[in-house]
């Protein structure tokens, strides 16, 4: 059977078993007018008074917006919201536009054009947000019961006087979710904060995985952080597989964020039998696979759905290569997963990127991983994955041996847009 895989820009076609399971998001209506729903849910939020109200001519104002790896419609956000300031009186030169990429590379003033529109970044003051760089961050707390250390944020985020956090809300690896207050923890934060709440206890606890957000510590933390920054007004929206909008949730940060998710949950969650011999995966297309450190996120939904012993089959263009160098060099550091886990599981570890290398190294204890891309075999080889050349044929190949193996037939899921569509196994079959 054929199926299409999400991948890069124009999408991958592969011959999959007969039989193959296939589970794409449960269909969802797209806003037919996305422009014209963000004014309205601008004008009339969830738990908020309406911006407009929210601000006056004083203010100074920070949006915040994340960064190209994400496929947010900043370009239709962006003037919504500049458009109910001026009509609140505040001039352009009291309004600045911060890039929240966490520890993301900064982005590039070509590249805030693209995001935001030129028609934008040239009347307002745009800023690219550095996670390290202690000179752009000012202290905002201790850590709850700790005398030292503390957290640190964008200062031209924190010196606002109004704050507003934009962002889209999906299925998040570790945290849970995307959107609310990830867009200021860790999206304006400073770097050891990000690596502290991504680190490696956190990230072993149960619920720290998709789609969980009551007692994840991760989403916790984020929350938390951001509520007591200050959040005057949130604007998230929620996508479907084909990058269109379908729902907007503007307003009070908790309010707007747990709608968002709610309509997450109705898209997303997709319940299964039991887990499969081979899981074929993808990570939603361009831009979540810009590169392979995005792309573990396909990784670990597909793990999900995968037995113990099970293999996983990525699929992920990766235009841009493996991704940082801290990440390309802890993962070349050691020989094996089992190593790289022993590193971090040393008292006092502290590296960055160490998050998704452990996501990554977690579903390998548990599965072999093959992965398509536009990297040399060399390359992915260095990451710890199997490099492959057809997924159809890596699918059949394992299959073949599955059944030889156990003379029984394999079963195969598909799931063709990633982390889009979570597979949810019954506690017991697990």
């Amino acid at each position: 059977m054929r199926v299409e895989l999400a991948y890069g820009d124009s999408g991958l076609p592969v011959d999959l078993p007969d039989g193959t399971d296939v589970i794409d998001p449960v269909p969802t209506a797209a806003l037919r007018d996305v422009a014209g729903a963000l004014r309205e849910a601008i004008a009339a939020p969830l738990g908020s008074r309406p911006l407009g109200e929210l601000v006056s001519p004083d203010d100074h104002v920070t949006i915040v917006f994340s960064d190209i790896t994400r496929p947010v419609p900043n370009t239709l956000i962006a003037p919504a919201l500049l458009e109910t300031l001026a009509a609140a009186g505040i001039p352009n030169e009291q309004i600045t536009l911060l890039i929240g990429g966490g520890l993301h590379a900064p982005m590039t003033a070509e590249q805030i054009d693209t995001l935001l529109g030129p028609d934008v970044t040239t009347q307002y003051r745009t800023v690219a947000h550095d996670a390290r760089d202690p000179d752009q961050q000012i202290f905002l707390e201790r850590y709850p019961g700790e005398r030292r250390g503390g957290i640190y944020l964008n200062a031209a985020f924190l010196q606002a006087t109004v704050r507003i956090v934009t962002g889209f809300v999906e299925p998040h690896l570790f945290a849970g979710y995307s959107g609310g207050g990830k867009g200021v923890f860790p999206g304006v934060a400073s770097a050891h904060n990000i690596m502290r709440n991504h680190g490696v206890a956190n990230l072993a606890h149960d619920g720290a995985t998709y789609c969980v957000a009551e007692g994840n510590p991760i989403f916790e933390d984020c929350r938390r952080v951001a509520l007591n920054a200050g959040v005057d007004f949130l604007c998230n929206v929620t996508l479907d597989a084909q990058k269109h909008v379908t729902g907007i949730f503007c307003g009070d940060l908790v309010t707007a964020h747990d709608a968002a998710i709610a309509q997450v949950n109705r898209q997303a969650l997709r319940p299964i039998e039991r887990p499969y011999d081979i899981v074929v995966g993808s990570n939603g297309g361009y831009p979540a696979d810009l590169n392979l450190y995005q792309s573990v996120k396909g990784i670990v939904s597909a793990g999900l759905g995968v037995r113990n012993g099970g293999q996983v089959v990525l699929a992920a263009e990766c235009r841009d290569g493996v991704g940082s160098e801290e990440y390309v060099d802890f993962l070349a550091s050691a020989d094996s997963p089992e190593a790289l886990m022993e590193q971090m599981l040393q008292p006092d570890f502290h590296r960055i990127d160490q998050w998704q290398v452990q996501m990554q190294v977690a579903v390998q204890q548990r599965a072999t991983v093959h992965c398509y891309s536009s990297l040399d075999d060399e390359t992915v080889r260095s990451t710890q994955l199997n490099p492959i050349a057809d997924v159809g044929e890596t699918v059949a190949r394992l299959a073949d041996e599955h059944e030889r193996r156990t003379e029984e037939r394999a079963t195969v899921l598909a799931l063709p847009h990633g982390f889009q569509a979570i597979p949810q196994v019954p506690a017991a079959a697990k």
